[in-house]
């Protein structure tokens, strides 16, 4: 059996305010023609199918047409991840029941709510009918919800992830069941944040990071785990199982401009090692840094052609127009940003060089030198100068803290993953 794994679509994302939705439908077309060719027989979207719980509806059409494609080649399953809107899901859910089709499952959207069990189990026969595929899909699970769901398990530090393997080893469970070795297939697929993985940082970092993250030796014993979440493609713990995150089909973020972006082909069968083929993506384009004089940026412009390109541009001195001259450098890139870093403008912090022989420095006297430096006129900097030396030796006064800041400061000590204390959790 064969299965094609992507992910992390993210419609609707922009590039500081710049549309992509030109790079989305090239990408979204270069992945419907892998599975043309591949065949699958399963395709698996392992969430973060949209960018935003409320998706423009340019966005929910492209990801139904896109869908609608894969799903008349091979059976396909939609994950919800933590950008994706469980009441949205329903919505897409109730469409595919409208589709000619509807009775094959050849489109489903697995999602989690708090007033239920999230995750569950669907079965798809491979195309020569020989093999059983099972899929155990467990869709992310937001904190908020992991608290109706196990009460039991508090808020202590590794709590959440005790809770995921829970849900996990339910599933799991259900996956076994009546599971016949000489002809099913197990899969299993998840939206969520493995400890050894490598975020590409631009991911919602605050949902990538240790409290929320579950131990690599917990995935399940299949023949492949497809993982959503973490947009850099990469496999996951020990190499013991196959188990992948299929990562972004575009460059979301300049921390991602060195990766390359493709979406997984696996090859699995009863008794036989998994096979796992990343196919590469070509579409979009791509995001670049440069860091040089405008001399080395005229050198170089040709591989900046067709890129979104942030410079920093170095000089000697103050650049007029630098703007203009970058952009008629590199005429067929799209400049995102432009930083000068200029040598007669950068600002050095003082070191141990800078300190007198009783290891103290004058700061009055240090910035009267720098605003000479600056060519700050001398009556000007003499003002600027008193009133600085008017502020160092100003006594600290400390106002009283407001509400807020004490509401503030009592959240932060008592963290919903540390100690948790008296306080009433809500959803």
């Amino acid at each position: 059996m064969k299965a094609l794994h992507t992910s992390d679509w993210h419609l609707g994302r922009t590039l500081q305010r710049r549309s992509r939705d030109a790079e989305f439908d090239a990408v979204l077309a270069e992945i419907t023609a892998i599975a043309e060719d591949v065949q699958p027989d399963l395709i698996v979207h392992s969430g973060d199918l949209f960018d935003s719980y409320r998706p423009a509806h340019k966005d929910v059409l492209r990801a139904l047409r896109c869908l609608n494609g894969l799903a008349s080649i091979a059976p396909t399953v939609v994950l919800g991840g933590n950008h994706d809107s469980p009441e949205l899901f329903d919505l897409l859910s109730y469409v595919c029941t409208l589709r000619p089709d509807a009775g094959q499952d050849r489109l489903c959207f697995v999602h989690s709510r708090g007033d239920s069990d999230p995750g569950t189990v669907l079965d798809f026969a491979s195309r020569d009918g020989r093999e059983r595929i099972r899929l155990a899909a467990l869709p992310y699970v937001h904190p908020n919800r992991y608290l109706h769901l196990f009460p039991n398990f508090g808020t202590t530090e590794g709590a959440y992830a005790a809770g995921l393997r829970t849900l996990q080893d339910g599933l799991l469970a259900r996956l076994r069941d009546g599971y016949a070795p000489d002809r099913d297939v197990l899969l299993f697929t998840a939206h969520q944040y493995v400890a050894s993985a490598v975020p590409a940082q631009s991911e919602r970092m605050w949902e990538a990071r240790e409290p929320y993250a579950t131990d690599p030796a917990a995935l399940p014993a299949v023949a492949y785990c497809a993982l959503g979440h973490i947009h850099k493609q990469q496999p996951v713990g020990t190499g013991r199982l196959p188990a992948r995150y299929a990562g972004s089909p575009l460059q979301m973020d300049f921390g991602e401009s060195e990766e390359t972006k493709s979406v997984t082909v696996v090859e699995a069968g009863p008794g036989r090692r998994t096979l796992i083929t990343p196919h590469t993506l070509h579409a979009g384009r791509r995001l670049a840094h440069f860091h040089g004089t405008l001399e080395e940026l005229r050198a170089d412009a040709d591989q900046y052609s067709g890129v979104y390109l942030k410079a920093v541009i170095r000089s000697d001195e103050p650049v007029l127009r630098l703007g203009d001259k970058v952009a008629a450098l590199v005429p067929q890139a799209i400049v995102v940003s432009i930083e000068e870093d200029c040598a007669a403008t950068r600002i050095s912090a003082l070191t141990s060089a800078d300190a007198s022989e009783d290891g103290t420095v004058d700061l009055t006297a240090t910035f009267g030198s720098y605003l000479a430096d600056r060519g700050t006129p001398g009556q000007s900097a003499d003002e600027v100068v008193a009133a600085f030396a008017d502020l160092l030796a100003a006594p600290e006064s400390t106002l009283p803290a407001s509400p807020a800041e004490q509401l503030l400061t009592e959240a932060l000590a008592t963290p919903w993953t540390g100690t948790a204390g008296s306080r009433t959790e809500t959803a």
